[in-house]
């Protein structure tokens, strides 16, 4: 109710207008009723004249309806789109730690499960909105009818209604539940797909996997699924039993308490049943708008859901000249697979200067990956600071700081197509740089899309990642153990003469390797050990030099 109070105030034009009218179609509906029990108690059940009353109101009650529940459904169409888009910004705007954290699985469960709940919840309140006018103003024809009548209805329905929560509030839990397993088999699909290869040519792992890991999930998550389905099948036939019990106590049971005329009678029995339709409506929403919730409170639980539905601005300040980036004193602490404690990585003291080839080595988990990160900006220093020009770099500052680099990390994503670059033949210079990269005769690039990104090798995509951050033209390249997955012909291309290139043209270039005889081509090398800057001058003439420092 919160999020539609939300929604509300920004289209409360559209929202208002929807009312009126949902209003006018709820008590044109009423008016029906009206008629049909007049006609019923007078003689002249076929007048001309009331039967052209009744075909207005038809009209009337029919383009009322629809005219508001196209105001409302066009209204809660804007309202997913932009909750949606809402979440991606806030992702977007988030701490790359802190999607971390939240992890992959998590996310995509947000985004298509989370949402997807929401959407259809909001998709429903279109209906919900008129069937609620059509009870207002159903209560408001019966009070005209006997006013002791509607009070005892009022009464029932009331405990009608707790009864059937009673029961139904039984399957919430199993809803959260069934979430959590969502996002667990979601992790499962996703193990499936990215280690296809591993399974087929590992039977024992695929079938442990199989019949240890994945069908006792499948099995838990339909047994919940089952459960809170049976609890609320049960809480709907009690819910429409309690309309037959309503009319029984009306029809046997309040004739001992009070004399009623049969106008009375057959005015209340037939509003009933003409009730019965948009409160069972309104009561089968319920568990879908207790979903909702759940998504809801999911979505702020892991930092994705937006207090206010407002895109935050960015800042519009940009660094046009700089000549030197100096890392002071900065650290930052994390989990490192293997250990209980948190893995420190420095204080580090660091200057990266323009036109400069900086090479930074050192073994696995020594924290490389992270001080690439701290270094573009992914990553808020814990201590320290980050300058540029002698200017500290603070959270106004960072988002025009971060533009400053291009990063090719060694698990960048390759997307369909250049997007946001917008240089003069674009398409002409993609092709001049495919050719370069032999990649001509698998990618086509047309209109700043390429043909195909997803039948490429490790290398290839590592080769048109590198077409991209040549677009980019920035004026620090990072490159992360980029050499890695290509043949020996482009490794020497790539070490002897794409980042001299790039060094000749004025690029501040930090490269991440492992490739010790290539050191030499580096104007310094920087080398870690255990989250600390073991060594940071030029290259020895021996690669082994740097290798086997104590």
């Amino acid at each position: 109710m919160k999020l539609l109070w939300q929604l509300a105030r920004r289209s409360w034009k559209q929202l208002g207008l929807a009312a009126l009218l949902g209003g006018l179609s709820g008590g044109t509906n009423v008016a029906l009723l009206a008629i049909i029990h007049r006609s019923l108690r007078q003689a002249d059940a076929g007048s001309l004249k009331l039967a052209g009353i009744f075909a207005a109101f038809c009209v009337v009650s029919l383009l009322t309806r629809v005219i508001a529940q196209t105001f409302l459904v066009r209204l809660m169409h804007q309202s997913i789109s932009q909750i949606r888009m809402d979440l991606i910004q806030k992702i977007l705007r988030s701490p790359l730690r802190q999607l971390e954290e939240i992890g992959v699985n998590r996310m995509l469960g947000a985004l298509t499960g989370d949402v997807g709940v929401i959407s259809h919840a909001l998709n429903n309140v279109p209906m919900l909105c008129v069937n609620v006018v059509i009870l207002l103003f159903g209560a408001g024809y019966l009070a005209t009818l006997s006013i002791p009548v509607l009070i005892a209805a009022i009464i029932f329905t009331v405990l009608g209604g707790l009864s059937y929560w009673l029961i139904a509030r039984q399957s919430y839990p199993y809803f959260g539940k069934s979430r959590e397993q969502s996002d667990t088999m979601l992790g499962h699909v996703r193990s499936l797909i990215t280690g296809v290869k591993e399974m087929k040519l590992h039977s024992r792992r695929r079938d442990t996997f199989i019949n240890d890991v994945l069908l006792p999930e499948e099995a838990a998550a339909r047994r919940t699924q089952l459960i809170s389905a049976v609890i609320q099948d049960i809480a709907s036939s009690w819910g429409r039993l309690l309309f037959m019990i309503a009319i029984g106590l009306l029809l046997f049971a309040w004739p001992r308490i009070q004399s009623l005329d049969a106008g009375t009678i057959t005015g209340y029995t037939l509003a009933i049943f003409y009730l019965m339709s948009p409160l069972e409506r309104i009561v089968s929403m319920i568990p879908l708008l207790v979903r909702a919730g759940i998504s809801i409170d999911r979505l702020q639980r892991i930092g994705l859901m937006l207090d206010d539905l407002k895109t935050e601005p960015t800042t519009e300040s940009t660094f046009d000249s700089w000549a030197c980036v100096e890392l002071v004193g900065v650290t930052h602490t994390y989990h490192r697979e293997g250990y209980d404690e948190g893995f420190q990585l420095g204080p580090i003291d660091l200057t990266i200067r323009r036109g400069e080839l900086l090479f930074i080595v050192g073994g696995n988990g020594s924290g490389k990956t992270t001080l690439a990160k701290l270094i573009t900006g992914l990553y808020v220093p814990e201590s320290g600071e980050i300058r540029l020009e002698g200017v500290t770099i603070g959270d106004p500052e960072r988002e025009a700081y971060r533009q400053l680099f291009t990063a090719v990390f060694d698990d960048s994503t390759i997307f369909s197509g250049l997007w946001g670059l917008e240089r003069h033949d674009l398409d002409g210079r993609a092709a001049e740089y495919l050719r370069a990269l032999r990649l001509d005769h698998v990618v086509k690039v047309s209109d700043g899309q390429f043909s195909t990104t997803t039948e490429l090798s490790a290398g290839q995509r590592k080769r048109l990642s590198l077409l991209t951050a040549y677009l980019e033209d920035r004026p620090i390249y990072l490159f992360d153990e980029w050499a890695a997955n290509q043949d020996p012909v482009f490794k020497e291309t790539f070490y002897h003469e794409i980042l001299p290139d790039l060094r000749g043209q004025g690029k501040a270039v930090i490269v991440i390797t492992h490739d010790d005889r290539f050191f030499s081509v580096a104007d310094r090398v920087v080398k870690l050990e255990d989250g600390r800057i073991l060594y940071d001058a030029e290259p020895e003439p021996s690669a082994a030099a740097i290798t086997h420092l104590p």
